[in-house]
């Protein structure tokens, strides 16, 4: 995978792009299912970035996130007792799904306009992990203010329902934002 110059965004950028790609590679053999250690930023500050491909990376990396979350892979949001019980050294970092919805939210229509295969997955992976767990979000993160979670499904969830069912293979995401395929059935006939 080409690496980015400094000279092409700027620090911040790079080393945003650079950590989602270190973090992601090898994402067109094990799609969301190979466990990962996830380089820490605040990636969803960057959900309405200026740089699209900045843009673009800190949305993959949520999009890896929510599918290695459903594929049971990588957990990387964990509710407070989690967190509290594994890392109880001060300091410690963590993403938190609050901030990442909460961006979600804010930039939600650019997103699905910008990004529409992208923005497919997350809307299916949101939607999935959620029913798989048999546990509504409120329950399974008591510390985030419920109201997000209800303004995410009114928002998002419920008026794209249908993607569950209507969601484009992932070749579309890859083509989307840039990933060489590798499995034959991941290229398009062109």
């Amino acid at each position: 995978m080409y690496i980015m110059e400094e000279s092409d965004y700027g620090m911040e950028n790079n080393k945003i792009i650079q950590n989602v790609k270190q973090t992601i590679s090898g994402i067109e053999i094990g799609y969301f299912t190979t466990a990962k250690n996830y380089i820490y930023d605040e990636y969803f500050k960057y959900f309405n970035d200026d740089d699209k491909e900045t843009k673009k990376y800190a949305l993959l990396i949520f999009t890896c996130m929510l599918g290695n979350w459903f594929n049971k892979s990588t957990f990387v949001f964990k509710p407070e007792k989690e967190r509290l019980k594994y890392n109880n050294e001060k300091g410690t970092k963590f993403f938190n799904f609050e901030d990442y919805i909460t961006s979600l939210l804010d930039n939600y229509q650019n997103i699905k306009q910008e990004f529409p295969y992208m923005f497919e997955i997350i809307v299916v992976y949101l939607i999935l992990i959620e029913k798989d767990k048999h546990m509504i979000y409120e329950e399974w993160f008591p510390e985030i203010n419920p109201e997000i979670f209800q303004e995410l499904r009114e928002k998002i969830l419920i008026p794209n329902k249908n993607l569950v069912d209507d969601c484009h293979p992932i070749k579309y995401l890859f083509r989307e934002v840039g990933i060489k395929p590798f499995f034959k059935g991941d290229f398009f006939d062109e």
